[in-house]
């Protein structure tokens, strides 16, 4: 299965790729990007970032390059993307991002968010990699079928979830 995961010339989409290393990825990202391919990724460029058309532009790239999985992680893009995600099941396409209506429980500005909590991967509920095998992570991503990269604060009372994003 192909990912297309965007923040491609972050640091962080880097280490979302060690949840990935059985697929192959598009690390993808808006302006210049050089072109590179390396073990199970390769570097795309989006082109100019145009807030008005995200949603028709990643699901483009999507389609030209085949993945049959979008992770978007710049902030800009998670509403439109999210609001689009039946589109992209239409074209059998999954985007990892929590259903429209459950937005508003994970989704934080990330100057707003701690740094150096735990964090793991969820599809539809389950657990795909994570930092740490506390119990905890896993029983947070079914019991709120967690769908996409959280950050997951592990509270002694009720763990947190926070959507994982790039500003």
């Amino acid at each position: 299965m192909k990912v297309l995961i965007t923040g491609g010339k972050s640091s962080i989409s880097y280490k979302i790729l060690k949840a990935f290393e059985n697929q192959e990825v598009l690390l993808a990202d808006y302006g210049d990007v050089p072109a590179f391919s390396a073990g199970n990724y390769q570097l795309i460029a989006l082109g100019a970032r145009n807030d008005e058309t995200t949603a028709h532009h990643l699901l483009n790239a999507c389609l030209d390059h085949g993945a049959e999985q979008l992770l978007p992680l710049h902030e800009f893009e998670i509403s439109a993307v999210t609001k689009s995600a039946l589109l992209f099941e239409e074209f059998g396409i999954h985007v990892l991002l929590p259903e429209l209506t459950d937005l508003p429980k994970y989704f934080y500005p990330q100057q707003e968010v701690a740094r150096g909590k735990e964090w793991a991967v969820f599809q539809k509920g389950e657990l795909i990699f994570a930092t740490s095998a506390e119990p905890e992570i896993r029983a947070t991503g079914k019991s709120k079928q967690l769908n996409g990269v959280f950050y997951i604060g592990l509270g002694i009372q009720d763990p947190t979830a926070v959507l994982f994003t790039i500003a």
